[in-house]
């Protein structure tokens, strides 16, 4: 099902210059800190150098060493995030001047986040956490952790049994390879997540993400692992101050949100530093 958004007006809309809360010039190489993230984060995605943070209240987007701005206008509450070639892709519910259904489905937007339009299951599907390699998206539903797979870049979807997920990641390398975490650990599949088998001795994470040549994951006790054959073996890394909320990573570099703070590794997830400070928990 596809929608026409009456907040979008049929027109581009422009990036908003200014983020709600002070805003303060770099304390320190890729950290800022004085202002305030208008909702708290659900999601981090790296887009080169830049971090876009998803939250309750929009897409916001940070160069790096510069304070965030946010990119969506009006917001919407972004519940699930994810990046492909040319896309970003999003889920969630309406902002308040927006007139939609509570469920927003699977949106994209090719133009940096600034204007949305529908893609498929409008006002049917909240997912709260997405993931994308080439044509394939996958997510996790809200209401029931079910897995959908699309391989039509998200215009048609299937329901995949078996797996009540809390996160998913693709292989960006060979999209029939997916990993899951569930309530009984992580969950590996090599044929796009028709069958699945569990990973013995596999860490304890909630979280996942994948990127060229590992696979990063952390849980509830704020330990990073890594894996780089597939999730058979993972090595633990860096420990984080709390449990993180949202992960990303691209190649070696690793972003974490966690006790309030945006956090970012650029070996492997070894060492941290912050690179957002100051956002609400």
């Amino acid at each position: 099902m596809r929608a026409s958004w009456a907040w979008l007006a049929g027109a581009a809309l422009v990036l908003s210059a200014c983020a709600s809360g002070s805003s303060t010039a770099p304390t320190g190489p890729g950290t800022v800190s004085g202002f305030t993230v208008g909702g708290h984060v659900h999601h981090v995605a790296l887009d080169g150098t830049d971090l876009l943070l998803g939250t309750h209240d929009g897409v916001w987007r940070q160069p790096e060493g510069e304070v965030p701005l946010r990119v969506s206008e009006p917001p919407f509450d972004v519940m699930g995030l994810a990046l492909t070639a040319d896309r970003m892709l999003a889920s969630g519910h309406p902002g308040p001047q927006m007139d939609a259904p509570a469920d927003l489905g699977l949106i994209a937007s090719a133009d940096g986040g600034a204007t949305w339009s529908s893609v498929a299951l409008w006002g049917e599907v909240d997912f709260h956490r997405l993931a994308a390699a080439g044509d394939v998206v996958m997510g996790v539903a809200a209401a029931d952790g079910a897995l959908l797979r699309s391989e039509d870049a998200g215009s048609t979807w299937s329901i995949i049994s078996g797996v009540p997920a809390i996160d998913v990641a693709v292989d960006p390398q060979d999209p029939q390879g997916v990993m899951a975490t569930t309530e009984d650990g992580v969950v590996v599949s090599a044929d796009g997540g028709r069958t699945w088998s569990t990973v013995s001795g596999g860490p304890a994470v909630w979280l996942l993400t994948w990127t060229d040549g590992a696979v990063y994951g952390v849980g509830e006790d704020g330990v990073v692992h890594a894996s780089q054959d597939d999730g058979r073996t993972w090595s633990a890394r860096a420990t984080l101050p709390a449990a993180a909320m949202a992960l990303a990573a691209d190649g070696d570099r690793v972003v974490a949100y966690a006790d309030g703070s945006v956090l970012e590794s650029t070996d492997g997830g070894d060492t941290f530093v912050a690179r957002v400070t100051d956002l609400p928990t």
